[in-house]
């Protein structure tokens, strides 16, 4: 009887030992053939790199999937101040804004520029009225970039003020009309955001 279960239990050894091998060997293979598979699509330059073409929609969907995961992952930890929503704030995000930021992402009736229409992938309109702007996560894009696209970081060259003031401009002007934003870049008086929003504290939502 021992010497029974002695010759089952080694035929079941090497069953399993086989089984694992084959597995182990099959994976590898794949890890090998997907490798190779992926180096020869880098080195074929079949994938066209052209700003002038569209991205793959598959492709476009997965990078703005992971772009999304990773802002909200790494963003909104920063805390705004307490005035982030005040005139004075408002009103210089607005300069800001139109000396560097309206040339990829537009103003109120505006045509885009030729930087902004060449673009691929292009650059939201920060000041369309369906936007949620949240300036925790603005901030945080604002200052940090997103890699792979045109967006610069611009917390390399600009205080986390001046970035927080931006944050507070197309957070408190989403859907501002032509007027309204020339009179705020211009320092026009009263033609900011209406002082309910900018008193509301709203931007914690």
């Amino acid at each position: 009887m021992r010497g029974l279960r002695t010759f089952i239990g080694r035929h079941v050894m090497r069953f399993l030992h086989s089984t694992l091998a084959k597995i182990v060997a099959t994976a590898v293979g794949l890890l090998v053939l997907i490798g190779g598979g992926a180096l020869a699509f880098v080195r074929s330059g079949i994938y066209d790199v052209s700003a002038s073409s569209k991205d793959n929609p598959y492709l476009a969907a997965t990078l703005h999937a992971t772009y999304e995961a990773s802002l909200h992952r790494h963003g909104g930890r920063d805390i705004a101040p307490g005035d982030l929503l005040s005139l004075e704030n408002v009103r210089a995000g607005a300069r800001m804004y139109d000396a560097n930021c309206a040339t990829c992402h537009g103003a109120p009736d505006r045509p885009l520029s030729a930087v902004g229409q060449g673009i691929q992938p292009a650059a939201p309109s920060l000041l369309a009225a369906q936007r949620r702007n949240k300036p925790e996560l603005m901030f945080w894009v604002i200052k940090h970039g997103v890699n792979m696209t045109a967006m610069p970081s611009f917390g390399k060259t600009q205080s986390d003020q001046t970035l927080w003031q931006v944050a507070a401009f197309i957070y408190a002007e989403r859907g501002v009309s032509k007027e309204q934003y020339d009179g705020m870049v211009q320092g026009v008086p009263g033609t900011a955001a209406p002082s309910a929003r900018i008193a509301s504290g709203a931007h914690a939502q």
